[in-house]
């Protein structure tokens, strides 16, 4: 699991560091810099996958900006042309650190690359480290050669082991269009990031899977049944008259049996997010580690408080681990912050316009609170308002 992440010299982050937990929620006025947050994870994703190219950057969910404004650029301070990252992750013997030094190199004025040089220096260094240990052996050319493939290989297969978490992180922001299979501009499987595929990641789920799926059903009071057209029988049905792509139908138990069925792009915003986020945190398809951008959206706010106690117990059985920003105080409600798992931080930016994270706590030794975390949020006890009005 990722403990720890320090990040330098990233848009609104000029420096800080966070200590993670397994479920971590973030609140903050807008502007704060919450996303920017979730998104330096993705450009270190993105170099541990040697994918920092514009196309890669955005398939994880980056805003991509020019480098001038991807640099921290604050008044008074001389402007540093490189981003500094460092992840430690705590594994079952051991804390495993992965850094990043993130450099741009201009290639003409529309293209900028970006290159991990940090990466790049630690690769030589350990090839040069394999060559002297294998011309120290007394051995023939072809046996010497023969060596230094095998270490190699293996040190390739202990950074991927490594790496795994992070290679795979992403940045889910949902949009309706690509829930509804209107959209398909994310490719990434088995989920898009803006909510592409979930059709066909429900499609794939196994009997386990579905059986757990199914004890959730009661997040929507009218559904019956979830229905996959796996063989596409019903494209010609005229149920999808905004040419949907995705499969995927629902049966509303209160309709005629005879016409009581309709397509993804005809249901309510509320059911494709709340199916969505179940099968995020069930599939074993799905990411160990990712975010979620604005977690609230078009979810009713009772809904919401049931949705993060959901979510909280599902991490936890499966294994995820999510960084969640909300602007919705019933979010709040969700979550046991007595539970050490289970964190809620406050993002906000200091007089110099750095971004800051806090992370708040319950005092152990209080007596259990009458009044409700969205209620503290909303009286302005926890911080993350707007100040000016």
């Amino acid at each position: 699991m990722l403990k720890q992440l320090q990040v330098q010299n990233f848009k609104s982050i000029f420096s800080e560091t966070v200590e993670l937990g397994q479920l971590n929620v973030f609140i903050g006025e807008n502007g704060s810099g919450k996303s920017n947050l979730l998104e330096a994870l993705a450009l270190m994703s993105a170099a541990k996958q040697q994918r920092l190219d514009i196309e890669g950057l955005y398939s994880k969910g980056v805003r991509v900006a020019k480098p001038e404004l991807t640099f921290s650029s604050f008044n008074g301070l001389r402007l540093k042309q490189q981003i500094e990252m460092s992840l430690a992750f705590q594994s079952e013997k051991q804390l495993m650190t992965i850094k990043s030094v993130l450099e741009t190199e201009q290639t003409d004025e529309a293209v900028v690359k970006w290159f991990d040089s940090f990466e790049q220096k630690a690769q030589a260094q350990e090839q040069e480290e394999i060559l002297k240990h294998a011309l120290n052996i007394s051995a023939a050319e072809e046996e010497k050669l023969e060596l230094i493939r095998a270490l190699s290989e293996q040190r390739r297969i202990e950074k991927s082991a490594l790496y795994h978490p992070i290679q795979n992180y992403l940045i889910y922001s949902l949009d309706t269009k690509a829930l509804r299979g209107l959209s398909f501009e994310s490719k990434k499987a088995p989920l898009g990031i803006n909510g592409e595929g979930l059709d066909i990641l429900l499609a794939n789920f196994s009997e386990q899977e579905l059986t757990q799926l199914q004890e959730y059903a009661y997040f929507v009071n009218w559904l019956d049944e979830i229905v996959l057209d796996t063989d596409d029988l019903m494209a010609f049905s005229d149920l999808k008259q905004g040419k949907s792509l995705s499969k995927l139908y629902f049966k509303d138990k209160f309709m005629r049996k005879k016409n009581n069925i309709f397509s993804a792009e005809n249901a309510n915003e509320g059911v494709l997010h709340i199916l969505f986020y179940l099968a995020l945190f069930i599939s074993h398809k799905t990411p160990t580690l990712f975010a979620i951008d604005n977690i609230e959206s078009h979810l009713n706010p009772h809904l919401c408080t049931a949705l993060t106690r959901v979510i909280c117990k599902l991490a936890k059985q499966t294994n995820k681990q999510a960084l969640i920003t909300t602007h919705n105080p019933a979010i709040l409600d969700g979550l046991n912050l007595n539970d050490e798992d289970i964190r809620l931080f406050e993002i906000y930016r200091n007089d110099e316009g750095h971004t800051k994270i806090r992370r708040i706590q319950l005092n152990p030794e209080s007596k259990p609170m009458k009044i409700k975390l969205s209620e503290l949020w909303m009286r302005g006890y926890l911080g993350a308002i707007s100040k000016q009005f």
